[in-house]
């Protein structure tokens, strides 16, 4: 495979939601990684490469959101196969639960790991990223909330993890505005989108495409992804969510009420 592949996943746990991963399902995952024989680096780590020029068969597993069963099934399953990836947490909702405010009802609502229950996987070189405070799009005109979902919140996760936070999820992939897009750029060395592609030589640091794991779940199709097939499928199925989300986006705007909220997180 000639260019780097970034997957993303959510919770590692049994349920319904296209964000939720069965714990068997993501070992046979882990399992096709391993065998694919790709070179296993964390954002912080592809994001060097990628300035180097060194990004060939390589391969990053991130989790969104920091959900507790990543840390409880996902992290373990992945250290015993000698593969690393980076967390994405919400600074502002570590060990509670996936509630923040732009979340629609009806979705996933799961438990978020803890500061203390992060601490070995930070130890065991687990990289740690931000997915802002609240989980806010960086689409939001008020300074102040920008400034707090793309800078606070690294702030915070390094306070409470004891560990240096270099990598950034745009919450729901929704590109940053300009402002914002400043604010990243002085604060992080690298950061993702939902953008459904690889990852080509040459590529923007602070707008990095990753595969979601969601769209791959058979471990044939991950298999042929690993290959560096199914590109044509994954053009399609990223068309097919930008046209999605043109007609309905995935949060809540502020004030529409806790009624309407729905956790389809990315």
């Amino acid at each position: 495979m000639a260019r780097a592949l970034i997957l993303t996943y959510h919770a590692v746990e049994a349920g319904r939601s296209p964000l939720s991963f069965d714990a068997r399902l993501f070992a046979a995952h882990a399992d096709e990684i391993v065998a694919s024989g790709l070179r296993s680096f964390t954002i912080r780590q592809l994001a060097e490469a990628l300035h180097a020029g060194d990004t060939d068969n390589a391969v990053a597993i991130t989790f969104d959101d920091g959900f507790a069963s990543v840390v409880e099934t996902a992290v373990p399953l992945l250290l015993d196969r000698g593969l690393t990836a980076t967390v994405f947490c919400v600074a502002g909702h570590l060990g509670g639960m996936n509630d923040w405010p732009s979340a629609r009802s009806g979705g996933l609502r799961s438990p978020l790991a803890s500061a203390h229950s992060l601490a070995d996987p930070v130890r065991a070189g687990i990289e740690i990223g931000s997915h802002g405070v609240d989980h806010a799009p960086l689409q939001d005109t008020n300074e102040q909330v920008v400034r707090r979902e793309a800078v606070d919140s690294k702030a915070m996760l390094e306070d409470a993890l004891g560990t240096t936070v270099s990598s950034f999820s745009y919450p729901y992939g929704v590109l940053p505005t300009h402002p914002a897009r400043g604010l990243v750029e002085q604060t992080y060395s690298a950061a993702c989108t939902t953008a459904l592609a690889r990852v080509s030589r040459g590529a923007d640091p602070l707008a990095l495409p990753r595969v979601d794991a969601h769209y791959v779940r058979r471990p044939e199709f991950l298999h042929r992804v690993l290959e560096g097939r199914l590109d044509s499928y994954l053009r399609v199925r990223d068309a097919l969510g930008r046209a999605r989300r043109t007609i309905a986006k995935d949060y809540a705007n502020p004030g529409e009420g806790a009624e309407n909220r729905e956790s389809l997180t990315e």
